[in-house]
């Protein structure tokens, strides 16, 4: 499935809950009683990636920008990680 497809499952399915599409995505990503099919699911991980996000599994984080996914590796690692200190 590429992004054209994904999409159009993700619009279809905001139109059948009768929400926009920024509202179907924000109810995915915050889990809140959905119980999709796969082929939801999957047009949903598309539509992220394609967004620039990657998947990280660690501590229940889900999908984050590639900056964050290094820094919960760093800390999960127990290499840590270095605030920015503005003196």
């Amino acid at each position: 499935m590429k992004i054209k497809g994904a999409m159009t499952i993700l619009n279809k399915r905001a139109e059948f809950y009768g929400k926009t599409f920024d509202e179907l995505i924000e109810m995915i990503d915050n889990e809140t009683g959905l119980n999709e099919t796969f082929k939801v699911y999957t047009a949903y991980e598309i539509y992220k990636m394609d967004q620039g996000f990657v998947w990280s599994g660690l501590d229940n984080h889900g999908f984050v920008t590639p900056k964050q996914a290094e820094e919960i590796q760093n800390i999960w690692s127990g290499m840590g990680h270095q605030l920015e200190l503005n003196i």
